[in-house]
């Protein structure tokens, strides 16, 4: 089925993504990676006899829970507004992302060492989430 012309010269439709939808992209980006992180580091705590292994493992499974969550909630809303994002390339210093955003196509390119940055401070600002919000946490952590 055509898409109507009327739709096709919409002007509206290939305009540049708003900065809400650059920060969308950002996290479809982001999230992902950070997860990979999260997950490996608690595989590493799992693997590891400590006496407060078994508190970080449950730090590590909530903030996991909420990165899902924040992820799937980008996903929802980034497939809602018609935008895709997928990894263009790598090269030795850079990563490279495509995005399309109702017809306006365009590349990101982000280096390794801001891509770990991001992380960190991610990381950083989920782990402080779990001790500001006390209440919600003990509810998960008793779902663990």
């Amino acid at each position: 089925m055509a898409m109507p012309l009327i739709e096709i010269n919409d002007s509206a439709l290939h305009r540049p993504p708003a900065s809400e939808e650059i920060q969308l992209i950002h996290d479809a980006i982001i999230l992902p990676l950070t997860l990979v992180v999260v997950e490996r580091n608690r595989r590493e705590l799992d693997r590891k006899a400590r006496a407060l292994r078994s508190i970080f493992a449950k730090a590590a499974a909530i903030v996991m829970l909420q990165i899902k969550a924040d992820l799937t909630t980008n996903t929802k809303v980034l497939i809602r507004k018609g935008i895709t994002v997928c990894l263009d390339n790598s090269s030795s210093g850079n990563v490279s992302y495509r995005y399309n955003c109702r017809g306006f196509e365009a590349a990101a390119a982000f280096s390794h060492e801001y891509i770990r940055n991001e992380i960190n401070r991610r990381i950083s600002a989920y782990n402080a989430d779990i001790f500001t919000k006390d209440a919600s946490a003990r509810s998960i952590i008793n779902r663990i």
